[in-house]
């Protein structure tokens, strides 16, 4: 069964998301788990490929922006809701339920605080498709990640 997990942030910038995802990235990255990261548009896309670059600053994150499927590297990007390679984990920065969900067993919706409201719709929106769902709530100073617990989101 596929797990769904939100990452609840305390910020509300859109720079704090991309260093959550950074930082996410990067344990799945050591994990050995394949990742990719979907994100909203072409801009962002860039702005996010940079980061990943040069943050966190002590690990690198071998990552690659798909315009094709890609069998080397463990993380991938694009901002197609696409994917026609092998993946265990799925990181939405996008405001939709992707559609490439389903290909992966764990997805992670990172939410920042003013989008819990939409967030509580996603959460239902899983639920009614059979997702094992969870929620982690994180402040901007973390730098890890805690054991996700067993969810009731629309509470929060």
């Amino acid at each position: 069964m596929s797990t769904v997990t939100f990452f609840l942030l305390a910020a509300e910038d859109e720079v704090a998301r991309q260093r959550f995802v950074c930082k996410l990235a990067a344990n799945h990255c050591y994990e050995q788990s394949r990742t990719h990261i979907l994100v909203p548009n072409e801009e962002y896309l860039e702005e996010l490929n940079q980061m990943l670059w040069e943050f966190p600053a002590e690990r690198f994150v071998p990552h690659v922006v798909l315009s094709e499927r890609s069998d080397t590297c463990l993380v991938t990007l694009n901002c197609a809701d696409q994917f026609d390679g092998n993946g265990d984990t799925l990181i939405n920065t996008t405001a939709n339920i992707p559609q490439i969900a389903s290909k992966f067993s764990k997805v992670c919706e990172v939410v920042l605080s003013e989008e819990r409201p939409r967030a509580r719709e996603q959460f239902r929106q899983y639920r009614s498709l059979k997702y094992e769902l969870f929620h982690e709530e994180h402040d901007e100073d973390s730098d890890f990640l805690n054991p996700p617990s067993q969810s009731a989101l629309e509470e929060t």
